[in-house]
């Protein structure tokens, strides 16, 4: 029988971990841990058991990408987060108040209004099959910016990584790489990186960017980088625009919307019904 160093494999173990740690702290600032935290998870968690991590595919075999990688538990990164917005420390990139994500949910989108009831329908699909390109589209008053920031709301709450932001604030962040006076292709980099690394991102109002070679261009990467994790089944993206015609769309995004893979699961939605604005109550907050 060989002999197995126990006190070798346990420290190879908390290697693993803490290399885990820090992997995750690193993808995702608005989730960091605190280290002197007694414990990333609930003891009781019936995912991990306490421990706060699980491994990422349990039937991976030596040799496999997955094999002997290990990630943060779901209920550890919702608990996380949840520590994060009591102590006010969340990421202004998220896009959304500590009120908004702890209040936004599916049902506040009622049917009658508008057709908002069909961007929540899309919108819900595509969150439960984890993945895809929504596409929220015609008139104003269809409840689209709602949909949006509902979505981003529960996968937080549901420890997944989100933001909602309209499309010339994405660009405004990643413009602020160039006020870098040193390593601006890297800074440039992370601030793309960011916003492509989303579980679920939240486009609103990219009809409304400016048209110049810079801007085109960092659309595009970002969209083509979210239709890729998409097709892969990865992410979720959320876009929503005020075209009431497909001739009205740029090509690059219309191919990339108009994928048969959407289009067959209803999440390319135009949205013409009745100015839901006009009929909200009196007091309503959202």
């Amino acid at each position: 029988m060989a002999h197995i160093d126990l006190a070798t494999s346990a420290a190879d173990l908390r290697t693993r971990l803490e290399r885990a740690r820090k992997d995750h702290q690193a993808e995702n600032p608005h989730l960091i841990l605190q280290t002197n935290s007694p414990t990333l998870c609930n003891p009781q968690c019936p995912i991990c058991n306490g421990t706060g991590y699980v491994r990422r595919n349990p039937n991976a075999c030596v040799g496999d990408a997955d094999f002997g990688k290990i990630d943060l538990c779901p209920n550890a990164r919702r608990l996380a987060f949840t520590n994060k917005i009591a102590r006010g420390e969340i990421d202004p990139r998220i896009g959304l108040t500590s009120f908004e994500i702890q209040s936004l949910r599916w049902e506040l989108i009622q049917d009658g209004l508008s057709d908002g009831h069909k961007a929540r329908q899309a919108v819900q699909t595509a969150y439960q099959n984890g993945h895809g390109i929504v596409s929220l589209l015609g008139k104003s008053g269809q409840a689209k910016t709602l949909a949006l920031k509902i979505a981003v709301a529960v996968a937080l709450n549901d420890g997944k990584c989100a933001a909602y932001a309209n499309m010339l604030s994405v660009l405004d962040d990643i413009r602020l790489a160039f006020d870098e006076r040193e390593n601006k292709q890297t800074e440039l980099v992370r601030r793309m990186q960011w916003w492509i690394s989303r579980d679920v991102l939240a486009l609103d109002e990219i009809d409304k960017t400016n048209s110049t070679d810079w801007a085109k261009e960092r659309m595009f990467q970002l969209i083509d980088v979210r239709y890729q994790r998409a097709i892969r089944r990865e992410a979720i993206t959320i876009i929503a625009a005020n075209y009431e015609s497909p001739d009205e769309i740029s090509a690059y995004l219309r191919s990339r919307i108009e994928d048969n893979r959407f289009v067959e699961n209803g999440l390319v939605v135009y949205l013409n019904g009745p100015d839901g604005r006009k009929a909200v109550p009196i007091g309503w907050r959202y």
